[in-house]
């Protein structure tokens, strides 16, 4: 009987797939499914070494169960043609340049085989690693309801690879929005959160390879945002006024810092502008910002 269907989604170089696949092989739990989704296009380099790679797995393990997009979807079409061919009672997600500690599904899954069902599912601590070198850890996890962290893109819930949920649960929201090339996961947590809770285990079970930001141009991220705040207008509008302020404020000012960052700097004040409508920021700090990149700049 499979207990838990583990999707990893795959696209690009798969430098890290290895790790990742073993990492589930390797679990305490052994009464799972891997699917794994090639996201890539066919006759592309990545392509080819992701087939190589499923293959010789293959040869050795028959719970892998290998899909092969016919073009390049998105990271989350991928996601939904994992949880359609899902025969676990709970999924849960793995990008391919992460892993799992040994112990990360049967904790999981006795935390949710205990939990009521008003609990969706289950979030862990995650380790950060960058050149194969740990560099920051996040455990204090909590149990809860996070709707307004999470339509702020603020819920520390670390990676994608820290969502573990009742399949029915995932039927029932319809899966992800592939609508959303980016922000996939705060999109389909705020529609989790509508409905249910996430419990914790407050233990690193889960390690995110952040090898590579992959962040977005301003005019994409711009874009990004205002398809998020859009969705879920009529949501943000039902919350008291000094949560709606939050929302806007994370999001303008995440815009501003990363213009910033990008030397686009009319952007950036325009976005440290409209934050300042909603939080209490000064425009003495927010403009000294700004001169101190531009000098920096120049020189």
């Amino acid at each position: 009987m499979i207990k838990v269907s583990v999707i990893i989604p795959t696209f690009g170089n798969p430098i890290f797939l290895k790790k990742a696949i073993s990492s589930v092989l390797n679990q305490t739990l052994q009464e799972i499914e891997l699917i794994v989704v090639d996201d890539n296009n066919p006759n592309t380099e990545a392509r080819s070494l992701t087939e190589k790679i499923i293959s010789k797995y293959n040869n050795q393990n028959k719970k892998i169960i290998y899909i092969k997009h016919s073009e390049n979807k998105n990271g989350a079409a991928a996601r939904n043609t994992g949880i359609a061919l899902a025969t676990g009672k709970y999924i849960s997600f793995l990008d391919s340049d992460d892993e799992y500690f040994k112990h990360r599904i049967e904790k999981c899954f006795k935390k949710m085989e205990n939990s009521s069902k008003e609990i969706a599912g289950v979030y862990t601590g995650c380790e950060f690693r960058r050149n194969e070198k740990k560099y920051h850890i996040h455990k204090n996890v909590k149990q809860g309801n996070f709707i307004t962290q999470t339509l702020a893109g603020k819920f520390m819930f670390s990676t994608g690879s820290n969502i573990f949920v009742r399949k029915s649960v995932i039927e029932e929201l319809k899966g992800f929005d592939e609508k959303f090339l980016r922000h996939q996961d705060y999109e389909f947590l705020v529609r989790l959160f509508e409905r249910y809770d996430l419990k914790a285990i407050p233990e690193v079970l889960v390690i995110k390879n952040n090898e590579n930001l992959n962040l977005p141009n301003v005019y994409k991220m711009i874009d990004i945002k205002e398809q998020f705040l859009h969705k879920f207008n009529s949501i943000i509008n039902e919350l008291d006024h000094s949560k709606q302020k939050y929302i806007y404020h994370s999001h303008y000012i995440s815009i501003a810092e990363h213009a910033l960052k990008t030397k686009e700097f009319v952007i950036s004040s325009k976005y440290y502008s409209k934050a300042k409508e909603y939080g209490s920021m000064s425009f003495r700090n927010t403009y000294r910002k700004i001169i101190f990149t531009i000098l920096n700049f120049i020189k």
